[in-house]
């Protein structure tokens, strides 16, 4: 999901069947992890139109760019100031970025944009790479971290990150790929694992936050392939509707 902030999003409508079955109950208000991959006044417009506390996942240039941007910055604050928990995007290149580069961006998010923490993108999942997110992982240090294999890693993963995306891809694709999860994952806490669907209807979107899957963080959204994330979903205040509604529910 390495994509510039600005590109341009489609809408793909699809024709899956509405996701439909009983919540989790284990799941008791599901969160958001929102890559807002969007430049300042559109960033702007979204903190102000979804205020509620969330994790905000910015990208001002594919990482933190070349130099600092005060508008980035005052932006950040904003979505601070309202409760979010801003996380930098760093690609990691499934390994092959080197760990020193990592670390460059990471310290460049922090002195420039004081985030809260660390969104790790394109992130490997077999055990042959978990050596060297081991070592990144120590490099980086102390500080609030998501990682994105977009997919079920090896379990030694979920020792790294506050959370990981266990999920990333279509709605179409969703309900099946779920279901092949494997069974050790409902030992790893709903908080610590988060969903990513993008190529999803009003209809489909409302039905996962009405009956949220055993993840605590879900972002669904219209956009679809290259750029599923340069916009937010037309759909948001019923989306946030339907979550404060699932929420509510006894």
């Amino acid at each position: 999901m390495a994509l510039v902030a600005a590109a341009t999003v489609g809408t793909l409508a699809i024709t899956s069947v509405v996701w439909s079955r009983t919540p989790q109950r284990d799941v008791v208000c599901v969160g958001t992890l929102t890559p807002a991959y969007l430049e300042p006044p559109a960033l702007r417009a979204l903190i102000d139109e979804a205020p509620a506390p969330m994790l905000l996942i910015v990208n001002p240039a594919n990482g933190p760019g070349p130099a600092s941007d005060p508008a980035y910055r005052r932006v950040i604050e904003r979505a601070q100031a309202n409760g979010a928990r801003v996380l930098g995007y760093v690609a990691t290149t499934f390994g092959a970025r080197p760990t020193t580069s990592v670390s460059a961006d990471v310290a460049r998010y922090r002195e420039w944009y004081g985030v809260d923490g660390i969104f790790l993108d394109e992130v490997a999942h077999d055990s042959v790479n978990l050596a060297h997110y081991v070592a990144l992982r120590r490099a980086i240090g102390d500080t609030f971290v998501v990682l994105n294999p977009g997919m079920v890693p090896a379990r030694g993963y979920f020792a790294l990150a506050d959370v990981v995306v266990t999920y990333e891809g279509p709605f179409a694709d969703y309900a099946q790929r779920v279901a092949r999860e494997p069974g050790w994952l409902r030992d790893v806490p709903p908080a610590q694992t988060a969903h990513l669907v993008y190529a999803a209807t009003r209809d489909e979107a409302i039905s996962l936050f009405a009956a949220p899957p055993r993840a605590g963080s879900l972002y669904v959204t219209s956009g679809s392939l290259p750029n599923p994330w340069g916009a937010p979903p037309p759909y948001l205040r019923e989306e946030q509707a339907a979550r404060s509604s699932a929420c509510s529910a006894p």
